[in-house]
């Protein structure tokens, strides 16, 4: 395989269907530039990863990730994992990461990524799925809260932006019981 990514936007006039696939170790590089180029400052919670650095690592592993590909171009990404690495917690999984390509927003393909990331959870036989999302984020919170995530907290000024200004932390949940 080459070292150079796959495309993570879709340059077609007609783009193909939405896949929703696994991701495979050799997507690594494609994911690295996607999420370098996904996150608005205005969403940083920390500054994006280099696109030079690897987007595997011991914490982030193919196996919780889901990608969505239109015509063979990856364009989005899911991450479901453990929040926390203790027995007490295991029941319990946290959706740390949503991107959508820029040039591929507005067709459905992060519902169809929050869907997956459901899917998955219900796989792997958890009580609950968590995330977290900025309040300044309503595009994020409307679509959760579309799925059937709810509200169950929020850390007033928790995160300070770029920009100085503070927002809150919201923590959201899926519940199956």
């Amino acid at each position: 395989m080459s070292d150079e990514p796959r495309s993570s936007s879709h340059d077609g006039l007609t783009p193909g269907p939405v896949v929703i696939r696994p991701a495979a170790p050799d997507d690594d590089r494609v994911l690295a530039v996607l999420d370098a180029e996904s996150w608005p400052p205005e969403l940083w919670v920390t500054p994006p990863q280099d696109a030079s650095l690897p987007f595997f690592t011991q914490w982030r592993r193919p196996e919780d990730v889901v990608v969505a590909e239109v015509d063979g171009h990856v364009v989005g990404y899911a991450r479901v994992a453990r929040h926390m690495r203790v027995v007490s917690n295991e029941h319990v999984l946290h959706f740390d990461a949503l991107a959508v390509s820029p040039s591929a927003r507005g067709r459905g393909i992060a519902s169809l990524l929050i869907e997956a990331a459901i899917e998955e959870a219900r796989r792997r036989g958890v009580r609950k799925l968590g995330l977290r999302a900025l309040s300044t984020n309503s595009v994020a919170l409307t679509l959760y809260d579309r799925h059937g995530f709810v509200e169950e907290g929020r850390l007033i000024d928790e995160i300070r932006l770029p920009d100085g200004s503070y927002v809150d932390d919201v923590w959201m949940a899926l519940f199956f019981r």
